[in-house]
């Protein structure tokens, strides 16, 4: 160590080329980095997504769902199998363990899925990839009173557009429905032709195909033979032959059947200040810059707008690039004050020489410590931000140490060069080890697990990155610095030792009373020793007492306000409309009566509102959506956190206290939170009697119900659909039909016979062949129908179908391959402590409950999960810290 400071102290312009490419490749560093809101962290984990059209969600998880789970189970590797089940979908989730080897796993899965050969018929080929996050940066809004087809035309053109911008790879049009042909029979004309669905289906199917047939080598060339025959529009099919009679006449589609374009039968609309609209979601993929694409998004919306027809209108919204620029903004803001207290505190206690070269020390480390960022997969972020601040007052102690000793020893009447050369080694070593110290205890951060883990994770590593670029500075470039300035200061005139009075103060109190304090501790040692054990009881004693709270992660607020809100299965979506258009209303009222209390001449609060009604979209692990007409989502944009005096909680509050109770919504929850670890309160319960399951349920609601703090509570079941459940009559058998045959004709009928399926453009369109809709609207129309015999012979439904009505689930929760019935809700951390409720829970409150439910089984899932994820390996890590710095130490 003595022979490299010595050399760089004598080869400043070594010491000066050394600075100049630590900053130099800091600043092209800057360029090439990601800019992110928050670090983008992909889950270690495996999802797999399974359509079966038109099935309840029992029929989901035992012809499917099941099927899978039981085929995964025994690999290698599987931490939790989660699933999620639906109406016509389900998904499972596998959580991998820290650290396996995922790409294996993944295909072991696909094997294992692929090697499932019981599916019904009807089901989707199961689709396994690896769970992933986009970033969405910008959203765009296309609205007005225009039709639903001009409105998807529009989005799926401006779609187009964006993705062709330079730096733009990933756009997606949602809030609008797919296309569909439909063709719809009725019963009288199916009766009168002796036909049924399917094999109309069957017709279509036949006549709409394109088929490569070869070639023929001709003395003049090759040339290729193609059958053309695919029909992509609803007016093409109008001539397809369905009856074909011995003396050559037809019966085409047109004749018996009415073809039209229309959409897939789903109730999913989007509305933007109030209006139909179709929304344009922008991504950054791979290292697109969050700015540059927001940026290019903005100049497009504003080039379109005046092209667009009339009645429909663009914008854009959901801009978390502006979310960026003011947190970065903010954070460099405070990061350029504490410079500035850096530079003022160290020029007053010591000479303004050496708190220039001191403080130097700072930007050149930051420069070297952003070079490592990319290297270990860390953005500029706001966590990375924090840790940029939180270690800018930590980062000048070692130059402080090492410039100060310099300086004292040419007071002492060293040369420039020996005095900077011994200043340096004789205390190197102990800032060296005092740094080791530092980035020995940041190291536990590094072996966080869970999300957490992996967005804790840039904090440790910028500390670290910074800390040892400082060290590389006060050792090689800042001794070189000090002992050219040291030649400056002694050719100049006056007396280049002379103090400020802070400096001889300081002085006197260190050779003073500090140094009696020392020595007098010194002489007690084993009273002082004990005194820090006394502090240091004493705070533990205060966390455990519970005067020092613990929160694991705060939650952020953001500048939005969100509502989610769930109707009972079956609830006409007109009542939904109703409901949210009332969230709405009551959304602005509250805020112009805020504005009404904020100064004259200020920005109203709100900027725009957007509602989905027809699907939730959760934060979850599988990130995935819930969809019907139940359900809806009412989002509100406002004024910026920096512009407006009133925090986004508050007015979350006020709108749920000004909704107040609705009687026909089973659960309505409010936010304003941008990121969380996940809800506060987060319980899985499972059993095998399902119908004491809810009694338990229920019970643990209204436990929590008592804890004041505790809001949003709302549990995972809720009552499906009423199902018309059939079975086939005895009776039947003897006509030939079997209950294939029976629930083949219900399910042509009111789900529709899938003819085909056709990419159009962009687009994946289904020919539908069913009942038209005014026949598929009541009880009715189902016993009303005939069923065909593999004969030809037609009978009523009655006659061979037995009907039981019973009412099924809305959706279903499995967790390790059990049903689960999940228990949520939120903690106000300024009234309670979601730490000190969940441990009440997990204490008293459920081991109570499993005693009055026997072989009730429960699981503490969401934040507490996390944390226990996160913080585990950390307090692990910590320990083995403790060792190491002790052994630095000794």
């Amino acid at each position: 160590m003595k022979g490299i400071i010595s050399w760089f102290a004598e080869n400043h312009v070594a010491a000066n080329l050394l600075m100049i490419f630590m900053i130099v490749s800091g600043i092209l560093t800057i360029f090439s980095i990601k800019l992110e809101v928050f670090p983008d962290t992909a889950p270690d984990s495996i999802s797999i997504l399974a359509v079966y059209p038109g099935a309840s969600p029992e029929e989901v998880e035992s012809a499917v769902i099941r099927r899978i789970e039981e085929a995964v189970a025994g690999l290698a590797g599987i931490k939790q199998i989660s699933s999620n089940i639906r109406e016509s979908f389900g998904s499972v989730y596998i959580e991998v363990v820290k650290d396996w080897d995922l790409k294996k796993l993944i295909s072991e899965v696909k094997a294992a899925v692929d090697s499932i050969n019981t599916f019904p018929g009807e089901a989707e080929t199961p689709i396994v990839r690896e769970s992933t996050r986009t970033r969405q940066i910008i959203s765009i809004a296309v609205y007005g009173d225009v039709p639903e087809r001009t409105l998807k035309h529009l989005a799926e053109n401006i779609r187009d557009d964006i993705t062709s911008l330079p730096g733009i790879t990933m756009a997606e049009v949602s809030g609008v429905r797919t296309g569909e042909i439909q063709v719809e029979i009725s019963e009288a004309t199916l009766s009168r032709y002796r036909l049924t669905l399917g094999q109309v289906a069957n017709a279509i199917r036949g006549s709409s195909l394109d088929l490569p047939a070869g070639s023929i080598k001709t003395a003049g060339g090759e040339i290729l033979i193609r059958t053309k025959g695919r029909r992509y529009f609803a007016n093409n099919y109008e001539d397809v032959a369905i009856i074909t009679r011995p003396d050559g006449t037809t019966v085409t589609l047109g004749q018996i059947a009415e073809v039209k374009e229309g959409f897939e039968d789903v109730d999913i609309t989007a509305l933007f200040q109030g209006k139909p609209a179709a929304t344009v979601n922008v991504y950054s993929v791979a290292d697109q810059n969050a700015l540059t694409v927001a940026a290019a998004v903005k100049r497009h919306v504003e080039q379109i707008e005046p092209s667009l027809p009339a009645g429909a209108q663009v914008a854009y919204y959901n801009d978390s690039s502006e979310i960026l620029k003011d947190r970065m903004d903010l954070l460099l803001r405070n990061m350029g004050y504490g410079l500035m207290l850096v530079i003022l505190l160290l020029g007053v206690f010591l000479k303004w020489r050496l708190a220039f070269w001191v403080t130097l020390g700072i930007p050149i480390s930051f420069c070297a410590g952003l070079i490592a960022l990319p290297q270990f997969d860390i953005s500029i972020n706001m966590v990375s931000l924090f840790a940029f601040i939180m270690v800018l007052g930590v980062v000048v102690d070692d130059a402080i140490i090492i410039g100060e000793n310099i300086f004292r020893k040419h007071e002492e009447g060293l040369g420039p060069l020996e005095g900077t050369i011994q200043g340096a080694l004789e205390v190197g070593q102990p800032v060296i080890f005092a740094v080791l110290t530092t980035i020995v205890a940041f190291w536990p951060l590094l072996q966080g697990g869970g999300m957490m883990g992996k967005i804790m994770r840039a904090i440790p590593v910028v500390v670290i990155a910074v800390l040892a670029a400082s060290l590389v500075e006060c050792l090689l470039i800042l001794p070189a610095h000090l002992g050219r300035s040291r030649r400056s200061a002694i050719a100049r005139k006056g007396d280049p030792n002379r103090e400020g009075h802070v400096a001889r103060g300081l002085k006197y109190i260190i050779r003073g009373p500090y140094t009696r304090l020392i020595r007098f501790c010194v002489q007690w040692r084993y009273a002082t020793v004990s005194v820090g054990l006394l502090l240091l009881l004493l705070c533990i004693g205060l966390w455990q007492g519970g005067w020092i709270k613990f929160i694991f992660m705060p939650r952020l607020e953001g500048d939005f306000l969100m509502s989610s809100v769930t109707l009972p299965v079956g609830q006409p979506v007109e009542r939904t409309k109703e409901v949210v258009a009332r969230l709405e209303r009551v959304a602005r009222e509250v805020l112009n009566e805020a504005d009404q209390q904020r100064p004259e001449g200020a920005p109203p609060l709100l900027k725009y509102s957007s509602s989905l009604i027809g699907a939730q979209f959760s934060g979850g692990p599988m990130g995935g959506s819930s969809i019907g007409g139940h359900l809806a989502q009412v989002n509100i944009m406002l004024l910026s956190s920096e512009q407006r005096d009133i925090s986004s909680a508050e007015l979350s509050n006020r709108w749920r206290k000004a909704i107040g109770h609705i009687p026909d919504v089973e659960s309505i929850t409010f936010s304003a939170e941008m990121h969380g670890a996940g809800n506060a309160i987060q319980v899985n319960l499972s059993m095998d009697d399902p119908d004491r399951l809810l009694v338990a349920a229920d019970q643990l609601k209204a436990e929590l119900e008592k804890y004041p703090g505790v809001y949003d509570l709302r549990d995972s079941y809720q009552t499906g659909k009423m199902e018309m459940q059939l079975k086939l009559k005895p009776a039947a058998r003897s006509l030939g039909l079997t209950l294939n045959n029976l629930a083949a004709q219900v399910r042509h009928a009111f789900y529709g016979a899938e003819a085909l399926r056709l990419q159009r453009g962009e687009d994946e369109v289904k020919v539908i062949v069913r009942y038209p809709d005014a026949e598929r609207k009541s009880l009715g129309d189902v016993e009303s129908m005939r069923i065909r015999t593999p004969t030809g012979m037609e009978v009523p439904f009655k006659n061979v179908a037995e009907v039981t009505m019973k009412r099924g689930y809305a959706s279903l929760q499995r967790v390790q391959r059990q049903r689960v019935v999940t228990v949520y809700g939120n903690v106000d951390e300024k009234i309670a402590n979601s730490n000190e409720v969940r441990r009440e829970l997990v204490l008293h409150h459920l081991p109570q409950l499993k005693s009055s439910f026997p072989g009730l089984r429960y699981s503490m899932e969401g934040e507490a999960k996390e944390q226990a994820e996160s913080l585990g390996d950390v307090f692990r890590a910590f320990i083995i810290a403790l060792f190491c710095i002790y052994a630095l130490l000794a």
